[in-house]
């Protein structure tokens, strides 16, 4: 999973993820890009560190716009706006949409989850105002 962290002066701070992982990149810039939810991203990266453990089975968080499922070793996260209010959740959109797909939700393993977390962290630790 490739990723990349900016501070923007307008925006603060920015992360971008590359196909099929954009959806991280978007729910980290919409819940998590200051500093006052660190207390929050830990409590996510220890839930996913004790799936990973096989101490906890599955694990989810709801922000606002976006839900994270922690489960079978692997870290889901989904657009509510763009998948259930438009009953999009269940349907199969057409190969033209796939885009649109991609930048909605994204999965990865826990592992690269936790590491891209992680850093994410400590970027916006030395980062926030």
């Amino acid at each position: 999973m490739d990723y990349q962290f900016n501070q923007d002066y307008i925006l603060g701070c920015q992360a971008t993820f590359t196909m099929p992982h954009e959806a991280f990149g978007h729910w980290l810039n919409a819940a998590f890009s200051q500093a006052d939810h660190d207390s929050e991203l830990t409590e996510i990266i220890r839930q996913a560190q004790a799936i990973l453990n096989k101490t906890r089975l599955s694990w989810e968080h709801t922000s606002d716009e976006y839900q994270l499922t922690l489960e079978d070793g692997s870290a889901r996260i989904s657009h509510q706006s763009l998948s259930d209010d438009y009953g999009l959740a269940d349907a199969e959109l057409e190969d033209d949409f796939d885009f649109y797909d991609e930048e909605a939700g994204s999965h990865c393993g826990l592992e690269d989850f936790i590491e891209a977390l992680q850093d994410w962290q400590i970027f916006i630790r030395e980062n926030s105002h």
